[in-house]
C-alpha cells in the first residue's frame, strides 16, 4: 500500500529488525518528506513477542512496536517532520504476561509523546481501528495535532469486535440458563443483535456520518489527499526544519 502511494515507491524504514508489527520509516510524497506509520499484517514469526509463549500476528501491538513508535514519533517532533499514520489494528496485546510487559503504559507514553510532537499529523484507517490501539496510532480522539482522519470502504472503527462484546456481556448467563436447563433461544438473540449492533456503529457510512473519520475515499484518490496534507503541513514554517539539521535520515543511514 505504501509503495503505491509514495513517490517513486521509495522508503527508508527506521529500526527495521525491532518491533516487527509496526513499520516506521521516512518517505516523500509530491517531493516533501513525510514520517509514515503502519500496521504489518501476518504471523511475525517464531519466538516473538518475547515476552509471551503464544505467536504474535500482525494488526495487534506489542511491546517492541510500541517503543518503536515512541521513539520514531519523538524523533519526527525534533526534526519537525509530519506524520500520516495507516491503520489495520486489531488493538493492543491484552492479558497476563501482556500487563506484566507493561504494555498499557507504554501505550500512555507513546499518547504523550504525540502530544509533545507539536506537527501536523493525519491518519488513514484502511480497515480495523479497535480499541486503544486506534487512539495511539494517531486517532484523534487522543491526539490534538491530528488534522484530517479519512477512512476507506473497508475502515471499521470500533471499541472491540461485536462478537467478543457478545461473548463478555452474555457468557455467564448462557452457563446459568444451561445449568437450569431452560432454552438459550433468548440469549442466543440477545448475543445476535448486539454483534449486529457493534457492526452497524462501525461501518464507513457511520463512521463518517458521527465524525469518527472525516471523510471516505477511494483508493485510486487517496495519494490526492496525502499529497494535500503534505503541501498544507509543509506551508506552516514551524514544520520546516533545515535539511543539514535533520537527525532521523542519519539515524537510519547509520
Amino acid at each position: 500500500m505504501l509503495a503505491r502511494l509514495v513517490d517513486g515507491s521509495e522508503h527508508l524504514e527506521f529500526r527495521p529488525g525491532y518491533g516487527p508489527e509496526i513499520y516506521t520509516g521516512l518517505c516523500k510524497i509530491d517531493g516533501m518528506l513525510i514520517g509514515c506509520i503502519g500496521n504489518r499484517q501476518g504471523f511475525l514469526g517464531k519466538g516473538y513477542p518475547e515476552y509471551a509463549d503464544y505467536p504474535a500476528m500482525g494488526g495487534k501491538l506489542y511491546r517492541q512496536g510500541l517503543i518503536k513508535m515512541n521513539e520514531f514519533v519523538t524523533h519526527c517532533g525534533r526534526d519537525r517532520i509530519p506524520i500520516i499514520w495507516f491503520q489495520d489494528t486489531s488493538g493492543i496485546d491484552v492479558g497476563e504476561l501482556a500487563e506484566k510487559a507493561e504494555l498499557l503504559g507504554l501505550g500512555q507514553t507513546l499518547i504523550y509523546s504525540i502530544q509533545q510532537t507539536d506537527v501536523p499529523m493525519m491518519l488513514v484507517v484502511l480497515r480495523k481501528g479497535s480499541a486503544a490501539a486506534h487512539y495511539v496510532m494517531g486517532g484523534p480522539t487522543a491526539n490534538r495535532h491530528n488534522a484530517f482522519t479519512l477512512g476507506t470502504a473497508a475502515t471499521e472503527i470500533q471499541v472491540m469486535h461485536g462478537e467478543t462484546a457478545a461473548v463478555a456481556t452474555y457468557a455467564r448467563r448462557a452457563v446459568k440458563e444451561k445449568d437450569a436447563g431452560r432454552p438459550l433461544d433468548g440469549v442466543i438473540d440477545s448475543m445476535n443483535a448486539l454483534a449486529q449492533r457493534y457492526r452497524d456503529t462501525s461501518r464507513p457510512d457511520y463512521c463518517a456520518r458521527y465524525g469518527l473519520v472525516d471523510e471516505v475515499v477511494t483508493l485510486p484518490k487517496l495519494r490526492d489527499y496525502l499529497k494535500g496534507f503534505a503541501g498544507a503541513a509543509y506551508q506552516n514554517p514551524r514544520s520546516i526544519c533545515p535539511r543539514h539539521h535533520l537527525l532521523l535520515p542519519r539515524l537510519i543511514r547509520g
